[in-house]
């Protein structure tokens, strides 16, 4: 009887933890409060500070001001190495507050003709093999598309 309930309360302790981490430590996606920006990378963080998301980030000025914008670990190198300081991005995403510090968590980015997709409509992370598409209708600015 022990080490069934011992089996149970580790199984559980595991789901807790999984869920968790989907939701990128503790924090929730509400679709509802998803804002689009576009603006220039200023610059990339690779190595967040201790309570930030893990993975890759881009500081993004729009509008007078540094948008933090988490990508997550799951970023493909092409397009890592497609992005450079100064390019003009669109991102989509909701606003979190993570530690006291306000951090724009990415659903989309759209750069230089590509949609790349970083969380799904629920805010999970996606780990992708072909992880963008090109776009042809979107906004010349970001986008690559006809004038």
């Amino acid at each position: 009887m022990v080490l069934v309930l011992g089996i149970v309360l580790a199984a559980q302790a595991t789901t807790s933890s999984q869920s968790a981490a989907a939701r990128g430590v503790g924090f929730t996606y509400d679709p509802a409060q998803e804002i689009t920006i576009v603006g220039a990378i200023s610059a990339f963080v690779s190595q967040p500070a201790p309570g930030s998301p893990v993975g890759l980030h881009l500081l993004i000025s729009s509008g007078g001001k540094v948008v933090d914008a988490h990508l997550g670990p799951f970023v493909s190198e092409e397009n890592q190495q497609a992005l450079h300081t100064g390019q003009l991005v669109q991102i989509v995403g909701v606003n979190e507050n993570v530690h006291g510090k306000n951090v724009l968590l990415a659903r989309q980015l759209i750069f230089d003709g590509r949609l790349v997709t970083v969380r799904n409509e629920r805010g999970f992370l996606v780990r992708n093999v072909v992880s963008h598409r090109r776009i042809h209708d979107a906004n010349p600015a970001v986008g690559g598309g006809a004038q």
